[in-house]
């Protein structure tokens, strides 16, 4: 099950203090034209279509057997259509409002794979930042952010100074994986700006390994941070911060001796 206690509990580490507000920048809305089919429509009582409802894209959510979505709508592009207001505006906060219930939403019976399920709340909650050639939505990134912050910051309740190495302890080397795939999805709701400067943000108020301390021991939050934003599969113009590592993390021999998991 998705953690409730994602939407309520401000997280320790609260790096977002540190970063410029309203990082992102300013853009018009732009909707689509009116009566225009596109993704994220549902289907309404007389077998037509329709833009959806901040409560149809929560309902298409959770498998809401009221909320009928033609062939080829995939439960999640509702709620994209929505946070990204594509075919129209919604107050501020309803949007963030919609955020928010994603995260706390239960999880339908056909939706059993729980990692999954958190892979596509992460993605569409970064795609829905970015707006792509619609209106970003920047509470979907404050969203992220909050649930990175509450897990770093229930790893560290019992004691000990990094996140990574906390979970790895507890549970293995995959028991970070929700804080890894939180943290690159703040990343990737923006890659350019705040989404570079909190995970930069990330590896500067972190210690790296020492070489000498080596004896595998668990990965830590430096070594996964600086692994996102190395992000060596994307091409420059996608990642043009990569540049702003600090050259352990740059330089690949150095970065590989330091984090041999990566």
């Amino acid at each position: 099950m998705i953690s409730k206690t994602w939407t309520r509990m401000p997280g320790v580490i609260a790096l977002a203090a540190l970063l410029t507000p309203g990082g992102t920048t300013a853009q018009e809305p732009e909707y689509r034209p009116s009566g225009q089919l596109g993704p994220g429509m549902v289907l309404d009582g007389d077998g037509g279509w329709r833009p959806p409802t901040p409560a149809d894209a929560l309902g298409a959510l959770r498998g809401d057997p009221d909320v009928a979505l033609p062939v080829g709508v995939k439960r999640f592009d509702p709620v994209l259509a929505v946070l990204q207001q594509e075919y129209g505006p919604h107050p501020a906060a309803e949007l963030d409002g919609l955020a928010d219930m994603i995260l706390a939403s239960e999880n339908p019976e056909d939706m059993t794979d729980e990692y999954h399920i958190q892979s596509d709340i992460f993605s569409t909650l970064a795609t829905a930042a970015r707006g792509g050639r619609f209106t970003p939505h920047s509470g979907s990134f404050d969203a992220l952010v909050r649930v990175y912050e509450t897990i770093a910051s229930e790893a560290l309740a019992g004691g000990g100074t990094d996140p990574v190495e906390e979970l790895e302890r507890r549970s293995g080397p995959s028991g970070d994986a929700q804080l890894r795939s939180a943290l690159r999805s703040v990343f990737n709701a923006d890659r350019s700006g705040r989404g570079a400067d909190y995970v930069l943000a990330v590896i500067a108020a972190s210690e790296p390994p020492k070489l000498e301390d080596w004896r595998g021991l668990p990965s830590s939050l430096w070594c996964e941070a600086a692994s996102i934003v190395r992000a060596r599969r994307l091409p420059p113009e996608e990642n043009p911060r990569r540049g702003e590592l600090p050259d352990s993390a740059l330089d690949d021999d150095m970065f590989y001796q330091l984090c041999r998991r990566h």
